[in-house]
């Protein structure tokens, strides 16, 4: 599979996650969605951060972003209940999806039949053969958007 790239996905990440690429890039946001997507950071603008818990927190932020962006986390969602990390499982779905039907369509062009490229391509993304064939049917599939532009 190739490597997962945040900033393809931009149009299918939760606004959160848009936000936080906003303030400290792609690549950074990346990062944290990879470490900590699902998990909800307090953030407070009081001393309350600087110690205990607060200050591990903003510790494992930093090994993972940095401290200037950690920082610019702080500034932007302190004072709210907390920072939600997205898990942007939409975006990694359709990423995924992507390497499958890349890798499908590149034993095809080598000449496998469809039949052969989904028995090998499925086990390596964790699909059962049932799940392939209904990844490829679904993809044959015009969305309806298009079909209903293709009539006028």
């Amino acid at each position: 599979m190739r490597e997962f790239n945040l900033e393809s996905m931009e149009d299918l990440l939760p606004e959160t996650a848009r936000t936080i690429a906003s303030l400290i890039g792609f690549e950074a946001t990346q990062a944290l969605v990879e470490r900590f997507g699902g998990v909800c950071f307090p953030l407070s603008r009081g001393e309350r951060d600087l110690r205990g818990a607060g200050e591990r927190r903003l510790s494992m932020l930093s090994e993972v972003i940095g401290e200037e962006n950690t920082r610019k986390l702080v500034q932007r969602f302190a004072g709210d209940s907390s920072l939600e990390i997205p898990r942007c499982a939409r975006a990694l779905r359709e990423w995924r999806n992507r390497c499958f039907f890349a890798d499908v369509d590149a034993l095809l062009e080598e000449g496998e039949s469809l039949r052969m490229a989904l028995t090998l391509t499925a086990p390596r993304y964790g699909f059962a053969n049932t799940w392939a064939w209904h990844l490829m049917a679904t993809r044959r599939q015009p969305q309806p958007q298009q079909a209903q532009r293709c009539l006028f």
